[in-house]
């Protein structure tokens, strides 16, 4: 707490001349307390017109230091949310991610004696009004890797800024195949590896084509300045062709495994909804593979970093951001009481509340997280959900991190694992329907399977006991969906707005406000 709030009384020293510092009394404020009192805990659409006012008119609205650059990312609104980004807070990111890359070393040091496949979204994207150039958090993160580690990656970052996915993946396949030494590979999404695996078993032969012959066979479609980046990663490799061409003879499909067999780290989101296809990649993988958790990164901070001993909870940033919590139930009956990270307590979710160096003050995320346990008496915390990740159509305030905790053991149960997890709540019908796609194989029974996951969330949620019992609440109904739905409905989301390599599937949402036809790839068992 003495880190945090010497860093809190930095930031309001510093920022104290701005317009939001003399709107709220930055000038005087000596004080966690006086802060907390001051200043309200708001959102991006709060800040909003402080950003532009530093985006429009050059204006020190925020922080006395001018963005670097922007971060943009998906907004609740149609309008884009373009995060600013100080010199400060990127040299603090920077020395955030070579802890967090030491602390892969330290887990698992042979993950980084061979190549590394990197995927994230381009750290450069366009420049806004003011002349700043914007781009992907995932990409400024990876921009700023270690350079002993940085010369290591396999895919050029111009390859990473193709607007076309499929081709996009196809031309990454393309580079890492031709680099049988992949010991680390790092994705926010573990369905993006998936999907490259089923692009492979499309086009294996035209990527062994290529690999033995030195070309592309969708070079015609790329960009010049990309076919110029990538052409040192596709020379001719016959002995890796052949290597390919004998694996594809010889048996059922290749997994992961079998394309890199030297992998030793998959560094990716575990948590929440982006742990739902972590059952299924660790089938593609050797049992010698680890899987790490990425952090608690969002395009706004990065609030941990993982230390490896403890699966998905991870140290906070607390040289870096200054945290407060509210207490979940406290929140969501709205009588919140602000803890500060030395109050929090193990096993207890809490709403976070985050004060960043870019002039984000008190900044409200919706993002849900859990004292896992701690390090001396430092907390650690695990990301479990986004806040909007809660329905309640009878009082049975039903969360993500339960549906997808059933999903998973009836699954399991039935030997399968899931790709895709989506849980509508009917209001008009006083019921939930699931819909899941599941791995490859038998289809099972929808109804058994839904009586499963009702069971299981009578146990875990006993207002949902309640409800189901005293009829309030009608029975649960399943659907098998259709292979690739994941994909389709994370390219739905694209081009609604938001980032692919960012984005997050929310497991549980009401059918009102749920565009995506998910009843038109149901498979009909």
């Amino acid at each position: 707490m003495r880190v945090q709030r010497s860093l809190l009384a930095r930031i309001v020293r510093i920022n104290s001349n701005t317009q939001f510092g003399c709107q709220h009394g930055f000038a005087d404020m000596s004080t966690y307390e006086q802060f907390a009192h001051r200043v309200p805990v708001s959102d991006y659409e709060a800040l909003r017109g402080f950003i532009d006012n530093e985006i429009k008119r050059g204006e020190c609205a925020l922080t006395a230091s001018r963005p670097l650059r922007y971060v943009r990312t998906s907004g609740t609104t149609d309008k884009p949310k373009d995060i600013p980004l100080t010199e400060d807070h990127l040299l603090a990111l920077q020395n955030i991610h070579r802890t967090a890359v030491a602390f892969q070393h330290r887990t698992c040091p042979e993950a980084f004696t061979g190549s590394i496949l990197a995927i994230v979204s381009p750290a450069y994207e366009g420049v806004l009004e003011n002349g700043k150039p914007y781009g992907s958090a995932s990409g400024i993160v990876a921009r700023n890797t270690p350079a002993l580690v940085r010369e290591k990656f396999v895919v050029p970052m111009p390859v990473l800024a193709i607007s076309d996915s499929r081709l996009k993946y196809l031309l990454i396949l393309r580079l890492a195949l031709a680099k049988p030494d992949i010991t680390y590979i790092a994705t926010a999404n573990a369905t993006t590896l998936l999907t490259l695996v089923k692009l492979y078993q499309e086009y294996s032969t035209d990527l062994i084509n290529g690999l033995r012959d030195g070309t592309f066979f969708l070079d015609d479609k790329l960009p010049e300045e990309v076919r110029a980046a990538a052409a040192a990663g596709l020379m001719p490799s016959p002995e890796r062709a052949a290597q390919l061409s004998r694996l594809q003879s010889t048996g059922p499909a290749a997994r992961i495994s079998d394309l890199w067999p030297a992998l030793g780290l998959v560094v990716t989101w575990t948590c929440a909804s982006a742990g739902i296809a972590i059952d299924t990649l660790r089938r593609e993988l050797a049992a010698k593979t680890r899987i790490l958790e990425l952090g608690y990164i969002s395009s706004e901070f990065r609030g941990t970093i993982t230390l490896g001993k403890r699966a998905g909870s991870g140290l906070p940033t607390l040289d870096a951001h200054f945290f407060e919590f509210v207490e979940r139930k406290k929140w969501d009956d709205g009588e919140p009481e602000y803890l500060t990270l030395g109050d929090v307590r193990k096993g207890v979710d809490y709403y976070l509340i985050v004060t960043t160096p870019s002039g984000l003050y008190r900044y409200f995320i919706n993002d849900l997280v859990r004292v896992k346990g701690f390090l001396y008496k430092t907390p650690l915390l695990k990301f479990m959900q986004k806040g909007k990740g809660v329905t309640n159509i009878t009082g049975e305030k039903l969360y993500e991190s339960q549906v997808l905790a059933a999903v998973r053991t009836a699954m399991a149960r039935s030997g399968r694992a899931t790709r895709f997890v989506m849980m509508l709540a009917d209001e008009q019908a006083c019921c939930y329907k699931l819909y899941v796609e599941a791995d490859p194989g038998p289809w099972l029974d929808a109804a058994g399977f839904a009586d499963s996951v009702d069971a299981l969330l009578k146990e875990s949620n006993v207002e949902y006991l309640a409800k189901r019992e005293s009829g309030r609440l009608g029975a649960l109904n399943a659907a098998w969906l259709g292979a690739e739905t994941a994909e389709a409905y994370k390219q739905y989301c694209v081009r609604q707005g938001q980032r692919e390599g960012q984005f997050k599937t929310v497991a549980i949402a009401y059918r009102k406000g749920f565009d995506f036809d998910l009843e038109a790839r149901v498979v009909k068992v």
